[in-house]
This record gives structure tokens, sequence and C-alpha cells, in this order.
């Protein structure tokens, strides 16, 4: 069994400021989807989000740029700032110092911090399946995701690293990094690594626990599966 997964990063330590910003971000998007769920997506407002959360406009527009970003996500990212710590180290090299093991490592990271959120993401599938022409948009920031890993990818193949990324503070195209040349090897890693989510994802929804042993297994299917196409 591999052990890419076993070790998780440790979480930053949050402040009071700091946890404050991420609920209200986290309850913005909960009402947007909850009101999408009894309004509709298309009859949904920002003056509406605004009203459930108790908040101003300007208030909405500090950690949204748009409806359309409150409910499906940043169009940018699929990471979480509680991710960055655990990007920051794969960039970095970390934690085992192989690149397969260190991918099924920060993966594992990733799928554990959604877990948490099990039911907003029930929610949010809730969604989609009630009004299909969002799914489109989902499939566009899928293939932004894949062009995140792979950025991440190269970094780490180049020996770079980002600045550490304020996902609620910054939004699409506040810190795109286009420029970045992305070699073979780590757009073949980024497809690896999306495969592996999606597979994963699918899994969880099935079954409780730790995400880890289903990434585990995942990739020592893939390690059996090369191994005999070499032979």
């Amino acid at each position: 069994m591999s052990s890419g997964s076993e070790v998780q990063a440790s979480p930053p330590v949050e402040g009071l400021r700091e946890r404050k910003k991420r609920e209200r971000g986290q309850a913005l998007r909960r009402a947007a989807i909850d009101l999408a769920l009894e309004k509709g997506y298309h009859n949904v407002t920002v003056e509406d989000i605004c009203e459930r959360c108790g908040v101003s406009r300007r208030t909405f527009f500090n950690y949204y740029s748009s409806k359309d970003e409150a409910l499906l996500g940043r169009a940018d990212t699929v990471f979480d700032e509680e991710d960055q710590p655990a990007i920051e180290e794969f960039e970095a090299g970390g934690p085992h110092g192989r690149l397969v093991a260190d991918l099924e490592h920060l993966l594992a990271f990733i799928v554990a911090t959604r877990m948490e959120k099990r039911d907003d993401m029930h929610q949010y599938h809730l969604m989609l399946k009630k009004d299909p022409s969002l799914i489109p948009l989902q499939m566009s920031r899928m293939g932004n995701n894949e062009r995140l890993f792979r950025q991440i990818i190269q970094r780490r193949l180049d020996g770079t690293s980002s600045a550490p990324v304020d996902v609620m503070g910054a939004h699409s195209g506040d810190y795109a990094d286009d420029d970045i040349e992305v070699s073979p090897r780590a757009e073949a890693v980024a497809a690896l690594a999306m495969m592996a989510l999606k597979a994963t994802f699918t899994r969880m929804r099935r079954v409780d626990g730790d995400p880890g042993p289903v990434i585990d297994r995942l990739f020592d299917e893939l390690r059996a599966l090369f191994r005999e196409e070499a032979d």
C-alpha cells in the first residue's frame, strides 16, 4: 500500500479575524445556494443574498465579484484557503521528495477539506441537478482547475513556488499566472490529478470516512497498471 497520503499537512494557525472572514464568505455562498434551490438560479439576485445574510452589497463584493461566483465558486481556482499550506509544501518538494507520492498527499488533503463540507457539496450538486444550464459553467471551471494544477506542478518541477494566495480576498484573474511555460510532464501529471480527484469524489459520495485510503488504493492501481505495461 502506498504511503503518499498517510501524513496530513498541519493546518495553519487561524486568527479570529481570518476565521470570521472565512465564515462570512462561507455563509454568503451557503445563502446563495439555498436561495437558488428555493427560487431557481436565475431568480436569485445579489440583493437577495445580502438580505438573507444581513450584510450590505459592499460587504458582498468584498468576498465575491458576482452572483455567479458566490453560487458556483471562483472561476479561477479549485483551491480553498486551507489548502494553501499543502500547496506550498508540494511546490517546495515535500513532504516526501517524490513527485507522485507528494501529489497523492496533496490530493488527499484537498479531498479531506471538501469532505468536511459534505452537506454544502450535496446542496451544490442539487442546484446543478435542478438547473442543468449551470453545467457548462461548471465544466469551464474544471478546465481552469486543470490549468492551476499544471502551474503548481510546473513550479514544483522548476524548483520555484508562488506567493500565498488570499482566496477570499482576491477575485477571478487577480493572480492568474498564465506566463508559466508548462512541460509535457506537468501536463500529464495535472491530467492524472484531475482524474484522481474525480474518481475519489465519486467513491466518497458512497462512503464515509477518511479519503486517504481511497486515494492510496487508486494510486496503487495506477502504479500496478504502469508496471504491467512496462513488463
